[in-house]
């Protein structure tokens, strides 16, 4: 499976930072594969990807801004 096909549910990703010993580690992000990280700043919810994409209403994400 390619890395850029994979997906995660909240739900699924709240599980796996639940399994960090330390809890209070800062989140980052990488986009080139571990050449640069970014923190996460903000969450938001109700981001819709793709605005022309004709199921846009029924595909809402959540999104990690840095």
């Amino acid at each position: 499976m390619q890395w850029e096909d994979r997906t995660k549910t909240i739900k699924e990703l709240i599980k796996e930072l639940q399994s960090f010993g330390d809890q209070n580690l800062i989140v980052m992000i990488t986009n080139d594969e571990g050449e640069t990280f970014n923190s996460v700043k903000l969450v938001s919810k109700g981001f819709v990807a793709n605005k022309n994409d004709p199921d846009k209403y029924k595909k809402v994400y959540f999104a990690l801004h840095f």
